[in-house]
């Protein structure tokens, strides 16, 4: 892993709106940050926007994040970031009961559906990567054919084979860590002598406590057996690199995320807090890609700057600028306007804010289907005690899952789902430990060594399990804007 020269800090927006562009990217998560990263690389001009400040592309900025969320009482996703309000987020803790049968929020996101959403997106540099899971699964070939297998939603006009080369891509870009033969289930395939980037993560001692009871264990669901096993789950974070990869010349992992400094993101320590924070910089994030494109000396960033409105041509329809908004102080209101210009301009913040933009700037779709269709995975938790010390709080948050429930006939009638075995414990479902703590403080009377065994006790058989069910697209799960 070579070190690299320090970059500029983001640029002046004066410059910017100066300069034609040929590509204007609005957003630095994975999407944008690959976008800016291909084309940069073939010698184009790039600009990126991004909402967010700027301190997100150095060490000092990103040890600052750690340190936010050691201190924060809520543990969400977004506890290491500052509140932004020129850039606000959706929090957990944001949502309220409305009125009986609806949920709200004080929040920028405000939801009005009988269900909350308890999801969340992060606006700044690196996007909801900052904080995702890092899991790194391949869709089944069977969930390109929905409509021809089941019945339900549509087909893809491509299928499992064509997108197996961007799999590759996209598995080399994340530095994904994992085992081919784990992966050979519901009809997955790979081509021949392939191998992941890294190896597999090493699975969690819970991990194989629950295989224990799990592995050859038979379930009906509808008219199928299915023969449950405990399977790793491909991550993308630094593991232990494969000599294998691309016949034998191996795979170098991404350094941490640093303009000015040559600090390299290190191997995973099993630290349980992946989400939302990776102290050692082992899990990638889209700022990793963002940083590579940087180093190619034809990408502009331009930190703190909210993209308000796109600007059209009523003559021919094309888009001429971006205007943005580009504030100095996070905490004051104040702005300056710019409009920044370019031959291709790519929306690439997010499924909310994308259409959040494009409402706001009058772009409705001749379907009608702008905002529409709002997906997400949400989630079923379960949890118990295991009958024995499980080694809970040892690893990154989720090393392996059971599979099965992804493929089979009975989806026809009910969406798939996987499960995750959370290595965390109860944090997500109840607080856990500060819950315990309280409980067996408060309630039953522990103090000094009897404490600490009930604590160990408790904590070290915890089992959380994370059903992860599809959702299928819905018009009325929909984004709108406040007028």
């Amino acid at each position: 892993m070579s070190q690299t020269p320090p970059i500029n800090k983001s640029v002046d927006y004066k410059t910017v709106s100066e300069t034609l562009y040929d590509a204007v990217i609005v957003g630095s998560g994975v999407a944008g940050s690959i976008v800016a990263k291909e084309l940069s690389e073939q010698g184009h001009r790039v600009l990126v926007l991004e909402a967010g400040p700027d301190q997100d592309m150095t060490v000092a900025g990103f040890n600052e994040y750690v340190k936010n969320f050691h201190g924060s009482v809520d543990k969400d996703n977004n506890a290491p970031f500052p509140r932004n309000p020129n850039a606000p987020s959706p929090r957990s803790p944001d949502i309220e009961k409305l009125v009986p049968g609806q949920v709200g929020t004080s929040g920028y996101f405000v939801q009005r559906g009988p269900l909350a959403l308890d999801s969340a997106y992060t606006r700044v540099a690196g996007g909801a990567t900052t904080h995702f899971q890092a899991t790194t699964l391949r869709m089944l070939p069977e969930d390109f054919k929905l409509r021809s297998h089941f019945g339900q939603g549509l087909d893809w006009p491509i299928s499992y084979e064509d997108m197996m080369p961007y799999y590759r891509q996209a598995e080399f870009e994340l530095g994904v860590s994992a085992d081919v033969e784990e992966q050979r289930y519901a009809g997955l395939h790979f081509e021949p002598d392939y191998v992941y980037p890294m190896h597999k993560i090493p699975i969690s001692y819970l991990d194989k406590a629950v295989a224990k009871g799990i592995d050859g264990s038979k379930i009906e669901i509808g008219s199928e057996t299915l023969n449950l096993k405990v399977h790793s789950i491909p991550q993308g974070r630094n593991g232990i690199p494969n000599p294998k990869y691309d016949n034998g010349k191996g795979f170098a992992p991404v350094g941490a995320v640093s303009r000015h400094q040559a600090e390299l993101g290190g191997r995973c320590q099993g630290n349980a807090n992946c989400t939302p924070i990776c102290p050692v910089q082992a899990k990638y994030d889209g700022r990793k890609t963002l940083n590579k494109a940087l180093q190619t000396g034809s990408v502009d960033f331009l930190a703190q700057a909210v993209a308000s409105q796109v600007q059209i041509d009523p003559g021919n329809g094309r888009v001429t600028g971006v205007q943005v908004k580009v504030y100095h102080d996070p905490n004051s209101p104040e702005h300056e306007t710019a409009e920044v210009r370019g031959k291709l301009f790519v929306l690439a913040a997010n499924a909310v804010e994308n259409a959040r933009l494009m409402l706001s700037s009058g772009l409705r779709s001749t379907s009608g289907l702008m905002g529409k269709n709002l997906m997400d995975h949400p989630y079923l938790l379960a949890w118990g005690l295991m009958p024995e010390v499980a080694g809970t709080m040892r690893g990154p948050l989720g090393t392996s899952g059971i599979e099965e429930f992804r493929s089979g006939a009975f989806r026809r009638k009910q969406s798939g789902f996987r499960i995750d075995i959370h290595n965390e414990g109860w944090g997500w479902a109840t607080g856990s430990p500060f819950t315990d703590l309280v409980d067996i403080v408060d309630n039953k009377n522990k103090f000094g060594h009897s404490l600490r065994q009930q604590l160990i006790d408790r904590i070290s058989r915890q089992l959380l399990l994370a059903f992860t069910c599809e959702l299928p697209a819905d018009p009325s799960n929909q984004v709108s804007i406040d007028p």
